[in-house]
């Protein structure tokens, strides 16, 4: 990476540390990369820096504003009537994934599929979403799906989830969702920055590609024999492994690490402005949390929604083993 990248990239980064959560309420939303789905819209990208992240401060100071709707992010069936913030809507992650090609539930839905499914979580046309879950990779799965939308400016993430909220002093309760009005939520230019599996492939020689690997050890390095052994192992040749918690605090996987912080691992593994970023993982969830990462820092990112289980599935493509030259981690399967 060119010096001069670098310091432009650290000085974005400073920026976003002294942002406060007010300023939130005067952004405007705006339009966003390269892809698949012409019903999302024309390929193009989202290169200003967004601020996706509110602290739980900032939400006991907000949540009743008629503008904010809070939104918690449903996984597991159960998890909102066992405990949710007071008030939050209900939203199902089925409702905005579908089972894919190869059957593993998580790939984007279409436009007119996932506007339903977001008006019919009450979410309206001047609305700001924040949402949170008790998975991180499917939250940041969720916002990645707004900025899909062309509203990436509108939606926020809760830094720190429930956890830090009710550490914070929030209250939290049980019982089944109540029936809300739908809104009128539209999406704002939306353009699609999905890529695949032979958009990336017709790229892997060209130095100005940054391939980002979501994944742990196991997976990247092909140690766990790939897909469950219904796949062959490894990662696509020249992938940096950014393994997706390396982004997080080390004490907590739902709270993003100081955006500075940030920068500098996006540095580390090869990113910098004048290049074309893709991020992947095995079926697009942890994936979410790199690209995010990399819009907080407005650089030029694309989306490979198939992922590892898509590549690995195909036997004319390429595909590398061992681990990230870059750096050594260790392996931990425990770890999300």
């Amino acid at each position: 990476m060119h010096s001069g990248g670098g310091v432009r990239f650290g000085i974005v980064a400073v920026l976003f540390v002294l942002l406060p959560p007010s300023a939130i309420a005067a952004q405007e939303p705006a339009g966003a990369g390269d892809g698949l789905a012409p019903s999302f819209g024309p390929p193009g990208l989202q290169t200003t820096p967004v601020q996706p992240l509110v602290d739980a401060e900032w939400l006991m100071r907000n949540i009743g504003a008629q503008d904010v709707v809070v939104v918690q992010l449903e996984r597991r069936p159960g998890e909102y009537a066992e405990e949710h913030i007071p008030g939050a809507r209900l939203l199902r992650f089925g409702a905005v994934t579908w089972d894919g090609e190869q059957g593993w539930r998580s790939e984007f839905r279409t436009l007119e599929e996932t506007v339903e499914a977001l008006r019919a979580a009450g979410i309206g046309r001047e609305s700001k979403v924040v949402i949170y879950g008790t998975s991180m990779t499917a939250t940041a799965r969720a916002w990645v799906t707004f900025d899909l939308l062309g509203l990436g400016d509108r939606a926020f993430l809760l830094n720190g989830g429930i956890t830090a909220w009710k550490a914070a002093g929030g209250a939290v309760e049980s019982g089944e969702a109540p029936p809300v009005e739908p809104g009128g939520l539209v999406p704002d230019n939306p353009v699609d920055f999905r890529v695949s599996a032979d958009w990336i492939h017709a790229r892997l020689d060209d130095p100005s590609l940054v391939l980002l690997d979501a994944r742990p050890d196991h997976e990247y390095t092909g140690a766990d024999g790939g897909l469950g052994g219904a796949g062959r192992p490894g990662h696509i040749p020249g992938a940096a492994q950014l393994y997706w918690e390396e982004l997080m605090d080390p004490a907590n996987n739902t709270l993003f690490r100081p955006a500075d912080e940030i920068a500098r691992i996006l540095e580390h593994h090869g990113a910098g402005e004048g290049k074309t970023h893709v991020v992947y993982c095995m079926i697009g969830m942890r994936a979410s949390v790199d690209y995010i990462a990399a819009r907080m820092m407005g650089l030029d990112v694309r989306f490979y929604d198939a992922s590892w289980r898509d590549w690995g599935d195909r036997a004319d493509l390429p595909a590398e083993l061992g681990p990230d030259p870059r750096d050594g981690r260790r392996d931990d399967k425990t770890r999300p």
